[in-house]
């Protein structure tokens, strides 16, 4: 590896969606690794004040837990104003929230899923934005947005159909919504995602092992991770070095891009 990287965080706050767990979890720690001031985020309180203590003790900075459902727009808005309360102000959003909707098609997908995954991968992301957008402009205060996507919102083939939807569409989101607020001194940018060891994917796995019992769980995600380029599964912590790089001064310059953390499996 050539050059090695320390980020200081010390005296900004952060708003991470989705973040008691996976990938979110990891941006979030990372935040609280730099002296980041953090606000963890997830539907369920005991949770969230839970991931939140724990946090709290790995830096310099503070972290709290605010319960919401991002898919719920008054939970948004009490979401940002709980952090900006606390923290008297917010520098980063990371938008990381996400559900995955249990369907196999398009065709036979009910449309109450459609309805939900919109609202929590797509519609909340906006509507964060949107607020701590204006917040940042009110206060005329440069500041940094990263929205996570995945992916499966580039292939035009495979599984995850609405998943994969809701991707593309927050990548679309991601180029239009840099526009604009570049020209406040606001920095909008995406991490995609391949295939990252989360609960999630593991939870597949598992699934996966109870048809195929010659094969175990970690047998099929390393066999997973054996077909991308580098030879293994994305890790929480990959997407969050990312993440610190782009709200930082070294991205200065980087805005509206998606940046892919997929091990070479953007290539494939």
């Amino acid at each position: 590896m050539v050059g090695h990287t320390k980020y200081d965080y010390r005296g900004e706050s952060a708003i991470v969606t989705g973040s008691t767990t996976g990938i979110g979890r990891g941006i979030a720690e990372a935040l609280a690794d730099a002296d980041a001031n953090v606000a963890v985020n997830a539907p369920d309180e005991s949770e969230v004040d839970s991931v939140a203590a724990e946090l709290d003790e790995r830096g310099d900075g503070a972290v709290v837990g605010v319960a919401a459902d991002v898919g719920e727009p008054a939970q948004v808005e009490a979401l940002v104003d709980h952090a900006v309360d606390a923290f008297d102000g917010i520098d980063l959003l990371v938008n990381n929230a996400a559900v995955w909707p249990n369907e196999e098609s398009l065709v036979e997908s009910e449309l109450d899923q459609w309805d939900r995954t919109m609202d929590v991968n797509v519609r909340a992301q906006y509507y964060a934005s949107k607020l701590v957008a204006a917040h940042m402009i009110d206060r005329g205060e440069d500041g940094c947005i990263v929205n996570v996507t995945s992916q499966a919102g580039d292939r035009r083939t495979g599984p995850f159909g609405l998943y994969g939807i809701s991707k593309a569409s927050i990548n679309g989101l991601t180029w239009r919504m840099a526009q604009e607020l570049a020209e406040h001194g606001i920095r909008m940018n995406a991490v995609s995602t391949d295939v990252t060891e989360t609960a999630q994917t593991r939870y597949e796995a598992e699934q996966e092992a109870t048809t195929d019992p010659e094969r175990t769980a970690e047998e099929i995600l390393r066999a997973r991770g054996e077909k991308r380029p580098l030879g293994r599964l994305g890790r929480p912590e990959d997407l969050a070095d990312a993440v610190l790089w782009l709200a930082s001064d070294r991205a200065s310059y980087v805005v509206g891009d998606v940046v892919r953390v997929s091990g070479g499996g953007n290539l494939q």
